[in-house]
């Protein structure tokens, strides 16, 4: 630790918030802060005063050789009154200008602090007993509700529900607990199997019903499997908590349905058809807005004329074979004016309109789920970074050829690849530079490769190819390999110079057991670069 100096000293003491003096070696105060004239009681500043004035055992203490040290002692007031204080003390600067720092702290306060703790403490409990018996009255309040209800704090923890929220939902209703957070109360009646609604995919419904209570206001309406509707209208509260209510709005339902307005200003696509020609008779704003077609021109169609090729004759089918409610359980693709497709399921209730027998379809347009479902797929089979196939992709691919090889007679290399000084580029660039670097050896592996050759990225710098070849081919393939990697890349503005080791074994030459064969190409990856690097081995045939 560096010595401070005595100015060190005088500066540090200067900003701290107790009472403190500086005592040089002679035993004079150098120094005094407001706090330490006051707790002394004195009416000028105490500096060129002797110590032993204010601390009378200060030539006992000056004696101890610790550099710092606590003592408990007697501090003399000016008014001649003594006071028992605790000093703690630290030595400053060389031998030549030694200096103490005392900090004073009165230790009569501290009877002060413990009375104001204990006045705290049952400040506190009056606050808790206050707050309990706010609770009371509000749960009281809220079981007067004829709506369920329910409370949430800021961490979406259950705070209180009334009885008619735990009868809506008795899948849940043993779960409930002040506390219980409420993802875990939707996985529990996921897992029941009673959930009241239809859910088609857990993960998508748990995070839906997450982001639309996480809203300021959010009101919906849910459709469960009795035909019943509920209205969710959940309020986020001042303090970051959130108050539900659910209403049963069955009747309501029921009797909007004979009004047109709510099928003209419904913002789903909605449409109208004849349960046995399956002409559209009537279509909403916003089925005209999805389908790009005007009003005339839809109104002549039948609802499997928007069907994608191959789906009409099997959508007619099951759409004439209704004879109850149909939840969307199938995901359709559907044509729009533009030939846009798009994947929609399709709800459908059956009205009855004296002799006629007509089909109220709710159209949802999926495409944006179907998407990302499709993109977090190919995320979960290829490297995020350079987009190659990942290591378990490549083990599919391996698996499937070494079956197809074993069956037919066919010939397989597999190529273990690892760059060779890649590991200086990012200690000496960064990682970005490295990920630049990364990319742009995949480019130039997969520029090299012949047609039905696979190149993956199995981490950090090592990469496989998988291709149906010959021994031969299989050298020749490493060689280019090598050789596309001994130019120079470019990369911020300088130029990078890497090389490749490469290791190869062969089926059925090393056998068909894709562990085996990868293991073979590790070994002879091992024996490549034991030999100097920037070049390629192959593995000895299984004995």
């Amino acid at each position: 630790m560096t010595d401070f100096t005595s100015a060190d000293a005088l500066l540090l003491l200067g900003v701290v918030p107790f009472a403190c003096v500086c005592v040089s070696a002679a035993g004079t105060i150098v120094f005094a802060n407001q706090a330490a004239c006051e707790i002394a009681g004195a009416r000028s500043m105490l500096a060129r005063t002797p110590v032993s004035r204010l601390l009378p055992e200060w030539h006992l203490l000056s004696t101890i050789s610790a550099r710092s040290f606590r003592r408990e002692t007697m501090l003399l007031r000016s008014d001649g009154g003594a006071i028992p204080v605790e000093l703690s003390f630290v030595r400053f600067g060389a031998a030549a200008e030694a200096m103490i720092g005392v900090v004073i702290r009165d230790l009569i306060d501290e009877k002060a602090l413990e009375s104001m703790r204990l006045e705290l403490e049952r400040q506190n409990e009056e606050a808790l007993m206050e707050a309990e018996a706010a609770r009371r009255r509000l749960g009281f309040i809220i079981d007067m509700l004829p709506q369920a209800a329910c409370v949430f704090d800021a961490e979406d923890r259950y705070v209180l529900w009334n009885e008619k929220y735990a009868a809506l939902y008795p899948e849940i209703a043993a779960h409930l607990r002040p506390g219980i957070p409420f993802r875990e109360i939707l996985e529990i009646s996921l897992k029941s199997g009673d959930l009241p609604e239809l859910v088609t995919d857990p993960e998508t419904w748990i995070e839906e019903r997450l982001e639309k209570h996480a809203l300021a206001v959010s009101q919906h309406e849910q459709m469960l499997r009795d035909g019943r509707w509920l209205r969710h209208d959940d309020r986020r509260t001042p303090d970051g908590g959130a108050i539900g209510m659910r209403i049963d709005i069955t009747d309501l339902k029921r009797r909007e349905e004979s009004f047109r307005l709510l099928f003209d200003a419904n913002p789903m696509p909605m449409m109208v058809c004849d349960a046995a020609s399956l002409d559209i008779v009537a279509v909403n704003d916003a089925a005209i807005a999805l389908y790009g077609f005007s009003g005339e021109d839809i109104l002549q169609k039948r609802i499997t004329d928007l069907q994608a090729p191959g789906e009409s004759e099997r959508l007619g089918v099951m759409m004439r074979g209704l004879d109850a409610d149909c939840e969307a359980r199938t995901v359709w693709h559907q044509k729009t004016a533009s030939g846009t497709e798009h994947h929609v399921l399709i709800y459908v209730r059956i009205l009855h309109e004296g002799a006629s027998r007509r089909l109220l379809l709710t159209i949802a347009d999926v495409s944006d789920r179907v998407r990302a479902e499709a993109h977090a797929t190919h995320l979960a089979h290829h490297d995020a970074l350079t987009g190659l196939p990942n290591r378990m992709q490549f083990r599919k691919r391996l698996e499937a050829a070494l079956e197809t090889a074993a069956r037919d007679g066919g010939q397989l290399a597999v190529h273990y690849l690892d760059l060779d000084g890649f590991k200086p580029v990012n200690d000496t660039l960064g990682h970005a530079a490295g990920d630049i670097l990364l990319k742009q050896v995949a480019e130039r592996l997969k520029s090299v490769l012949r047609a039905g050759d696979l190149v993956a990225r199995l981490g950090g710098d090592e990469f496989a190819i998988l291709q149906h070849a010959s021994a031969a081919g299989a050298d020749e393939v490493a060689l280019r390999c090598i050789h596309a990697l001994r130019k120079p890349f470019g990369i911020e503005n300088r130029e990078i110079g890497i090389s490749v080791s490469i290791g190869i074994a062969m089926a059925p030459e090393n056998g068909f057991d894709p562990d085996e064969l990868m293991s073979a190409a590790d070994t002879a990856l091992y024996q490549a670069k034991a030999s100097g690097k920037s070049t390629w081995r192959r593995s000895r045939a299984a004995a």
